[in-house]
């Protein structure tokens, strides 16, 4: 083959793209991790200025906090010959839940930054199926608490206690508002049975003469929180908790494991550079404990590519399903609930109190059958957050939980003599967070598009490697073709000759 200038400059342009064009695309990747890198070191800082600092000292969209009561149907049938309790879900009555980081302060020394969150409460009456003083009929937690507590005690006590407050038209369900339950109201029930408990040196803080879920708690935070700032631009443990009202671990559960304090403050940040095999978790105040994260599926909300993690279900297992939550059974694990809820006794003050999923989704079926009206739903039920990879930001979230009244038969408390032992849900809570439309533009077009037009460039860098490489052979096949074409005739004139 005849290697002339022009085919030599031809193949020397060819192997020169291919090389150029895999030597950019092996390097490509480590260019774009330190241009990742050197952009988390300047946004995600949690100091005043920085883009991550904007959306966490005061999200600027405010959480819809939903809540769903059950209404009980029938309060004279389970009374009267122990049915099981059928209830009808009522809500959403939707609370538009403002926050804000107050009181923040830095340690330089271990790169932290210590806050508290203000919550702020307002009732959304037009996104709401009516207002919050619409009521619906429940179990008496006051009353039952009171034969809680008392249930030890003399049982000349307790049948004094039950005249009294029959007297009083005290019953063992009640009636109340959508507010009461929540935001709290007078009992007279708790007043009278905390004179009483004080008579027989019995201490109990719910015995105030007030009882509510979230009593006293608007306007008001969650503790006092210190997290990792990433101002070292170690992004390790970003956004995690390091202390919690001073502590790392808690003294209400009754292992070391279940009394662990860790994770993110309320699951809106991780830190960045999230996997599908990263190990996520957050703290809930509400529920006193730490909550893992399980990778469920990479998916997009709207038009930027996210992780969504949530809740497992093995989270609310019976030590008998997972031994690892041995601590959560109280007092001991012979009094476990079945697995789907846990015994928040301990961190009600004595009230039967239990915490589960919404409907018990992903609990045993036990709890199905104690209660009827429950319609368990992954999508509408099974706490979710879907975050950013590249920031670990939460762009959409779910927190849901539900509370339970364990009932059972109190023998010497005429009123709950014949009360059926069961799990009978009060109501569930819908927390649902996603990104105000400015950031969620900013997601989708200054982190989603360039890495969108950067698997176009990978590809490029591939395919013209590749495109130079069956061009040259191509080239160098019609080369030789046309050389034998021209040395033909050549060859033909020395034959006749000889």
């Amino acid at each position: 083959m005849n290697f002339t200038k022009k085919r030599v400059a031809v193949i020397t342009v060819l192997v020169l793209t291919c090389l150029i064009s895999l030597t950019l695309r092996l390097t490509l990747d480590v260019i774009v991790k330190a241009v990742i890198d050197m952009e988390l070191k300047e946004k995600l800082p949690l100091k005043n200025g920085s883009l991550a600092f904007h959306f966490w000292e005061k999200p600027p969209v405010p959480v819809d906090f939903k809540i769903y009561v059950f209404d009980i149907v029938n309060p004279d049938e389970i009374l009267a010959n122990s049915s099981v309790p059928v209830v009808m879900e009522r809500g959403p009555y939707v609370y538009k839940l403002h926050l804000k980081k107050t009181d923040i302060k830095y340690h330089k020394e271990n790169s932290t930054v210590q806050y508290r969150q203000k919550q702020q409460f307002v009732y959304d009456r037009e996104s709401s199926v009516g207002p919050d003083t619409e009521t619906f009929t429940t179990v008496n937690i006051p009353f039952l608490t009171v034969a809680n507590i008392f249930q030890n005690e003399p049982i000349w006590l307790q049948a004094l206690l039950d005249s009294y407050f029959r007297a009083e038209n005290e019953t063992a369900f009640m009636r109340r508002s959508v507010r009461d339950i929540w935001w709290g109201y007078e009992d007279p029930v708790l007043k009278q049975g905390s004179d009483i408990a004080k008579k027989f040196n019995i201490s109990s803080p719910i015995l105030t003469g007030k009882f509510g879920f979230y009593m006293d708690r608007n306007n008001t935070d969650d503790g006092l929180f210190s997290v990792f700032s990433g101002l070292d631009h170690n992004f390790k443990d970003y956004a995690t908790i390091d202390l919690w009202n001073g502590m790392r671990s808690q003294n209400v559960w009754k292992s070391n494991f279940a009394n662990r304090i860790m994770g993110s403050g309320d699951g809106s940040m991780q830190p960045p550079q999230i996997t599908k095999d990263s190990s996520l978790s957050m703290f809930d105040t509400n529920l006193r404990r730490t909550l893992k994260l399980k990778f469920e599926k990479g998916t997009t909300y709207k038009g930027v590519d996210v992780l969504r993690f949530l809740v497992p279900y093995s989270e609310f297992d019976s030590a008998k399903d997972n031994p690892a939550n041995a601590g959560f059974c109280l007092p001991d694990t012979q009094h476990c609930p079945p697995s789907g809820a846990t015994n928040m006794s301990s961190v009600a003050y004595t009230a039967p109190l239990v915490a589960s999923l919404p409907h018990f989704v992903g609990g045993d079926p036990y709890y199905q059958k104690q209660v009827r009206g429950m319609k368990p739903s992954q999508a509408k039920h099974q706490p979710y957050y879907e975050y950013h990879a590249i920031t670990g930001v939460a762009l959409n979230a779910a927190k849901r939980f539900q509370l339970n009244v364990k009932t059972q038969a109190y023998p010497d408390f005429e009123t709950f003599k014949t009360m059926a032992d069961a799990y009978v849900p009060v109501l569930w809570i819908d927390g649902i967070a996603i990104m105000d439309k400015p950031t969620m533009s900013l997601f989708r077009d200054q982190i989603q598009a360039p890495l969108n037009a950067l698997v176009y460039v990978k590809i490029a860098m591939i395919v013209v490697p590749v495109l130079s490489v069956v061009s040259l052979v191509l080239l160098l096949l019609y080369w030789r073709k046309k050389d034998k074409k021209l040395n033909e005739p050549k060859e033909e004139e020395e034959q006749i000759i000889n």
